[in-house]
């Protein structure tokens, strides 16, 4: 199960209300996490040896590098059932 911090309409508003910054939707960070966020939710419980393959393989896809120590880290929270980034 996917705990969430804050509620999917409360995320909405706070979306809506951060004013758009060209600048920022170029980054590579920004591009992917939307993808980060639902490979998250697909995987909650999955072992994290298979969730870093997935995590690794979408930030190549979009032209990154990963930082595998990292994806390390957020594949732990996942196979824990937790979204680190939703």
């Amino acid at each position: 199960m996917v705990r969430r911090s804050r509620s999917a309409l409360q995320e909405e508003l706070l979306r809506l209300l951060q004013p758009p910054v060209p600048q920022r939707a170029g980054l590579l960070s920004e591009r992917v996490a939307p993808v980060l966020a639902e490979i998250a939710s697909r995987l909650a419980g999955r072992p994290a040896d298979e969730v870093v393959v997935a995590l690794e393989s979408a930030i190549r896809d979009a032209g990154g590098a990963p930082d595998l120590r990292a994806l390390e880290e957020f594949a732990e929270q996942i196979q824990a059932g937790e979204n680190p980034f939703a």
